[in-house]
């Protein structure tokens, strides 16, 4: 009867500690799923930019240029660099990419300038291949959070 009870007790545990095995077990075939949004956003875009107050083309030979920022330990930094040689515009800043529904978007942050860090009111939406990005800038094309500066439109497609 000793030895029976044993047995018993050995395949009752066996019973309980089998269901563990298998709930530990994972499905690794699952695709990476990247909460970091500065990996997926990079890439260059192309397109015009246009005047908010009355929609005029300003510029036709825009190009963005989305990186991801290293220079920084803030996982959602990217490089923003915008150029239209049309209008002599050169600006490059640091903006804060997050996943937004079906798409991302572009928060302001500081730019480096030759006086040290200028705020810039400008942002952004990328919804597939198609990026809006609205800017702030001053009479020559630099970003600038001052009321005289002039609200523009980016309007991108990605190469």
């Amino acid at each position: 009867m000793n030895k029976t009870m044993k047995m018993r007790k050995i395949f009752l545990m066996l019973c309980l500690a089998l269901p563990l095995g298998f709930v530990s077990c994972g499905d690794d075939d699952e695709g990476n799923t990247y909460t970091d949004a500065s990996v997926l956003v990079p890439g260059t875009f192309t397109g015009s930019m246009t005047k908010n107050d009355d929609g005029s083309t300003i510029a036709s030979d825009v190009t963005l240029v989305i990186s991801k920022n290293t220079a920084t330990t803030n996982t959602q930094a990217v490089t923003i660099a915008i150029t239209a040689p049309s209008i002599n515009m050169n600006q490059t800043g640091v903006f804060n990419a997050a996943k937004a529904n079906d798409g991302f978007t572009f928060g302001s942050g500081s730019i480096a300038t030759a006086a040290g860090q200028a705020t810039k009111n400008c942002g952004g939406r990328l919804t597939g291949n198609t990026l809006t990005f609205y800017l702030q800038l001053n009479s020559t094309y630099k970003f600038s959070g001052a009321t005289s500066a002039k609200r523009y439109t980016l309007h991108l497609a990605r190469n």
